[in-house]
């Protein structure tokens, strides 16, 4: 199963009341304000929407019992505090979540896998995910040119123009997914991805294709508007 939660950079209460003590300890050694903004907020959302799973167990776990450390290459990873110990199932269970972070203009998005079925779409078992949340702005056509495979620049050419820049925006938020999926980043050339998002659905999540050799399984996703943002969730699933 896919879940997901959208926070609000005003909403966040002060750091002492979410974070667990090693929490603390990064926050603090984060130099820029932005920086420290834009990381508190990531927290804020996954430690909600991590809760509220927890909650359909029957358990009401507070916010500091949950912390979002960060592996190697700066990908999020769930780790039980606290509350959350002295419950095994629990805790077993907060360390198996995976879960992808990503910020734009004071919003910070959630995406969390579970072993379950998907309840956005009717895939087999994911067993890894990215997500991405842009607000959809003009990019342009040099954008495009610069960062777009042949594909994404044929899919955009046949694309209305009053459908270009919200497109544009899938295609790049997709991009950005898949390389927090596969854990590169952009440190690689973003045209080793090709993202192809079908025509948007009012209110309702619609398919990409997602095409690239930096996977070695299959990888697929969906993407939707919501307010003035794009939101992209990509998968990545065993084959039979």
């Amino acid at each position: 199963m896919i879940d997901w939660l959208i926070a609000e950079r005003d909403t966040i209460p002060p750091p002492g009341r979410i974070l667990a003590p090693p929490e603390q300890d990064c926050y603090d050694r984060l130099r820029f304000a932005k920086r420290r903004d834009d990381w508190l907020l990531g927290r804020w959302a996954a430690k909600r929407l991590l809760r509220r799973h927890i909650a359909r167990r029957g358990v009401d776990l507070p916010l500091d019992a949950i912390m979002i450390m960060s592996d190697h290459d700066g990908a999020p990873r769930v780790v039980p505090w606290g509350m959350a110990l002295s419950i095994p199932h629990i805790g077993a269970e907060l360390g198996a979540l995976q879960i992808s972070i990503s910020h734009t203009e004071g919003l910070a998005l959630c995406a969390m896998l579970t072993r379950a079925q998907s309840a956005i779409y009717n895939l087999q078992p994911a067993i890894a995910v990215g997500a991405d949340i842009e607000q959809v702005k003009p990019r342009g056509a040099a954008f495009a040119e610069a960062y777009d495979t042949e594909h994404e620049l044929a899919l955009l050419a046949a694309t209305p123009p009053d459908h270009y820049e919200l497109l544009s925006t899938a295609i790049w938020s997709a991009k950005e997914a898949t390389l927090k999926l596969t854990h590169h980043g952009l440190r690689v050339d973003t045209r080793a991805v090709t993202c192809l998002p079908a025509p948007p659905v009012a209110g309702q999540w619609a398919p990409l294709v997602i095409c690239t050799d930096l996977a070695s399984t299959t990888l697929t996703g969906c993407w939707r508007e919501l307010d003035g943002c794009v939101i992209t969730i990509v998968y990545e699933y065993e084959e039979e």
